[in-house]
């Protein structure tokens, strides 16, 4: 059986090549243990895709996904001799998707299948091969997106008021509609800034939305603790 699925919509269109991350922020944002990327890397079982080396390892967003399914399928598996086939194979699936032109919407839809296949989801119950056929699949599978263990968010709607674009402020987290990192109102509240300044400093930012990027960060640094 084969599934139509539609690519447009190119003002929402996903550049999975972009955001830049330290090794602790993609660790943290992908829900993978920090240890575990760097056991990967020094094994040479992952590259990050925009910087390798030890002192300066830099992820982008597609290294999110990629890490987030190796360590389901290492996990769901009880594979631990993991070499570079899965790793690879998402990562060129994400790319040929990519190509097509990567709406945000199709982009929730991507999931990994237990053999390491990047899939689609456009409905419940069903996944589509990212081959050109898009001939359907088991829907046994991990949606990419979507939270993931303990504390890995949303990596599109980390919390309601709160969003990821991989093209915007290096594929940080911030407020809505906004350019405001919630790294950044995560600092000024660290530092000591009460919720009233720190909503005086910025005003386009509501108290629940400042509520809601503490959290996040705080859930962030717990992970990488």
């Amino acid at each position: 059986m084969s599934v139509p699925l539609r690519l447009d919509n190119p003002s929402m269109t996903i550049e999975l090549g972009r955001g830049v991350y330290d090794a602790c922020r993609a660790a943290a944002l992908a829900g993978v243990p920090l240890r575990t990327l760097n056991d990967w890397t020094k094994q040479a079982l992952h590259r990050p895709s925009l910087s390798p080396h030890p002192r300066v390892r830099r992820c982008s967003w597609s290294d999110l996904l990629a890490l987030r399914a190796v360590d389901w399928l290492r996990r769901t598996k009880h594979l631990s001799d993991f070499r570079t086939e899965p790793f690879r194979n998402i990562h060129q699936a994400l790319q040929e998707l990519e190509k097509e032109g990567l709406s945000r919407e199709v982009a929730r839809a991507l999931a990994v299948s237990p053999r390491g296949e990047v899939l689609m989801l456009p409905e419940r119950d069903l996944a589509v091969r990212t081959t050109p056929d898009r001939r359907t699949a088991s829907p046994d599978v991990l949606p990419l997106i979507a939270p993931y263990g303990a504390s890995g968010p949303d990596l599109l709607e980390p919390r309601p008021l709160l969003r990821i674009i991989p093209g915007k402020l290096h594929g940080e987290p911030h407020v809505i509609d906004t350019r405001i990192a919630s790294a950044a109102l995560y600092a000024l509240h660290q530092s000591g800034y009460t919720e009233p300044r720190i909503l005086e400093m910025y005003p386009d930012v509501s108290s629940e939305a400042l509520r809601q990027a503490i959290d996040l960060e705080q859930s962030l640094q717990a992970s990488a603790a």
